[in-house]
């Protein structure tokens, strides 16, 4: 019976291993080169150390044992499995790959993107059904699932941008180009085209809805937690609750926040960075949920989907004893957003530079130095708006409505 294991040879110049799987047979050892790479801080003895590539090398060593149970190789040599086990006709399950690639999505912290491959995966199997290929995957068949998505409002474009994605990284991962070893060649989706998602409703609400939130008397600790998370997210520019939930001690410097958008900074070069200065107003919510360790929140949910999920939960309940709409977390940022724009006239630009979205002017932004201070600016005037109203009658108290017709007549208004 032959016999597999994950072996490093020789060292390149650059000081990188590359990983081979060592095939022993009657006696005999060949080598199939794979393209997993390690250093040699992943070496303990030659021996690999590093998990996912041994996970990786794994899954791979289990695809080659399932080959060659369907055929008898005993009177073969090693070289004639590895030619056999490196045809091009080897076929890859698409959905153990997919499986892993998600793992490691949760491993790097990443559950909220890892839950939305989930889902997307999920809605793939349920039309292709169970054991598919990569080379089974075809463009009519992958056109006719997206067909189905059609009615969705998200789903017809993120579904198909993710199942994209997997099936693109695996075909980097398993066709060596170098050696001109293409095992996947089908190409499902070239030239496919996905649609567009709906463009979303704004989730802001009147001001009005905000006081009235605020004005509410929470009756449970998930209804107190949701008010408190509201007022923080309104007071922090806008903060996604998943910030909120991981930022740690380190960030809180000088009586400000300085973190990194947990949702955009693996994808800019400016690792989605911002300050925000931290009120007066909410520093005793600082130490109502005082965290411990690192972090500087502690909000009694074991992950930041189950804190979301809870303060969703919550904000409902409020709702209801405010007798107001509906709200969720991200109300109170698209809400700050409006308010920042249409009652305190900043401009769009402005707007996303405060709330931490990408910029249209990538090239240029590399050239500037970056002054949040703006942001504190804004941030007071959305905030006096929302908890400091002014009269409405501010613009006309000074004047009167109209002239009086005689000396006996009284103006209206009184300087």
């Amino acid at each position: 019976m032959a016999t597999f294991k994950a072996v490093v040879r020789s060292k390149r110049a650059d000081g990188i291993y590359i990983v081979y799987i060592r095939v022993i047979h009657n006696r005999k050892t060949e080598y199939i080169k794979t393209n997993r790479y390690v250093h040699q801080g992943h070496l303990r003895k030659g021996e690999i150390v590093d998990q996912t590539v041994l996970n990786q090398c794994a899954y791979t060593i289990k695809c080659y044992y399932d080959k060659l149970n369907k055929i008898d190789i005993e009177g073969w040599t090693a070289k004639q499995i590895v030619e056999y086990l490196t045809k091009n006709n080897e076929k890859i399950p698409f959905y153990p790959y997919c499986e892993e690639f998600i793992a490691k999505m949760i491993n790097n912290n990443r559950e909220r993107t890892a839950k939305n491959y989930t889902t997307a995966l999920n809605s793939f199997r349920s039309f292709f059904g169970e054991d598919i290929y990569f080379q089974n995957i075809k463009s009519i068949k992958v056109k006719q699932w997206i067909d189905t998505l059609r009615g969705t409002a998200r789903a017809k474009e993120m579904y198909p941008t993710l199942i994209k994605a997997m099936f693109s990284a695996g075909v980097e991962e398993y066709n060596d180009y170098d050696e001109d070893n293409i095992v996947i060649k089908n190409m499902p989706f070239k030239n496919l085209e996905i649609p567009k998602a709906d463009i979303s409703i704004p989730k802001a609400v009147e001001v009005e809805t905000i006081r009235k939130l605020f004005a509410a008397k929470p009756d449970s600790r998930r209804s107190e937690l949701a008010q408190d998370v509201a007022k923080l997210i309104l007071y922090l520019v806008g903060i996604n609750t998943v910030d909120l939930y991981e930022i740690t001690k380190d960030c809180f410097i000088d009586g400000k926040l300085c973190y990194n958008r947990s949702k955009t900074k693996k994808g800019r070069r400016d690792k989605a960075y911002i300050e925000i200065k931290v009120k007066d107003e909410i520093l005793y919510l600082f130490d109502k949920y005082k965290g411990t360790g690192d972090k500087l929140f502690d909000f009694g949910y074991k992950d930041c989907i189950n804190f979301n999920r809870n303060v969703n939960k919550g904000l409902k309940h409020l709702c209801e004893l405010a007798g107001i709409e509906k709200l969720t977390s991200y109300s109170f940022r698209h809400t700050w957003a409006t308010i920042a724009q249409n009652d305190c006239g900043a401009v769009t630009p402005l707007v996303g530079f405060c709330l931490n979205h990408s910029s249209e002017f990538k090239t240029t932004e590399l050239y500037i130095k970056k002054k949040f201070e703006p942001i504190d600016e804004l941030n007071n005037k959305v905030l006096d708006f929302i908890f400091k109203p002014k009269s409405k009658n501010t613009k006309r108290e000074q004047q009167i409505i109209k002239k009086p017709k005689d000396q006996d007549q009284l103006p209206l208004f009184h300087n």
